[in-house]
């Protein structure tokens, strides 16, 4: 079977929250960085889109530790994982 990476490719897009949801990330951050976790960028979002199309697929906040290692990581299973495998760990 081809890896999901044949027919998804996933990028880190600016977030679609609103202003008040995005003013809630900003201060979570810095209460985070408060706490010695550091500032990420809040409003960046992990998308995962058909290549064929570029219809979204998944969408979420890329609020889990660095956005960046996040990205490698999901483009790590995209390699390594059908598409069906992927889906069904994502949601």
């Amino acid at each position: 079977m081809d890896p999901a990476s044949t027919y998804l490719d996933a990028s880190l897009e600016r977030s679609r929250a609103t202003g008040v949801q995005r003013a809630i990330r900003w201060i979570g951050a810095i209460a985070s960085a408060g706490l010695g976790d550091g500032v990420d960028a809040p409003d960046v979002d992990l998308v995962v889109r058909r290549r064929d199309t570029g219809a979204e697929v998944i969408r979420t906040h890329a609020d889990t530790g660095s956005p960046a290692d996040l990205l490698a990581s999901v483009r790590e299973e995209l390699e390594t994982q059908t598409v069906t495998e992927f889906l069904e760990s994502w949601r």
